[in-house]
């Protein structure tokens, strides 16, 4: 399996200073953004996958269209289940975790489902998420946002991944909670490439 990693508001061609939400100060960090804390999951996420086997490319720059480009060329090469994440640790007071699939994927409905559900079964780890949401991003709802994160991505199958508020979940915000985060992520994407 081949897993793209794509670790969101590391900086924008012509918006330097995007580094996502902000959250001061955190209990493991200082001061904090949500692209520092993205890499801090997305490396724990990636040492994972490589344990069970994956293949893993890691993004970090560029528009969304190049992104996805860039994607769409990689996985033009290979064969089998392959999966793109466009990793958020968002702000916004909720309580939940999303994983966002395109809204006409059934693949990304089910890849979405089995992630979801990985992480409800570790929710002794981090007791402060309420809900695991597999939701459908549309480009004509609340949901646009994370549709525009997975749109032009081809064969892969496209998740946004959302799995905590930098905000409400301070707490988390520690290696110790991303580590667990990460671990259950992979874990439901080995589930859904069985």
């Amino acid at each position: 399996m081949i897993v793209y990693l794509d670790r969101q508001h590391t900086g924008k061609p012509g918006k330097p200073q995007d580094r996502g939400a902000q959250v001061t100060p955190s209990p493991a960090f200082g001061m904090g953004m949500e692209a520092m804390y993205t890499g801090y999951l997305s490396l724990k996420l990636e040492e994972h996958l490589l344990q069970l086997g994956a293949i893993v490319f890691s993004l970090s720059d560029g528009e969304y269209r190049d992104r996805h480009r860039r994607v769409n060329d990689i996985s033009s090469q290979f064969d089998g289940p392959q999966v793109y994440l466009s990793l958020h640790l968002n702000a916004g007071n909720g309580d939940y975790a999303s994983f966002f699939h395109h809204h006409l994927s059934s693949s990304g409905k089910d890849l979405a489902e089995k992630i979801a559900a990985r992480m409800a079964s570790h929710k002794e780890k981090f007791p402060e998420i309420k809900r695991f949401l597999a939701k459908s991003a549309n480009p004509d709802d609340w949901t646009r946002n994370a549709y525009y994160t997975i749109r032009g991505v081809s064969d892969p199958v496209a998740i946004c991944c959302e799995p905590m508020f930098i905000d409400t979940h301070r707490e988390y915000l520690t290696l110790t909670h991303l580590d667990a985060i990460a671990e259950s992520i992979a874990i439901g994407i080995y589930d859904w490439g069985l």
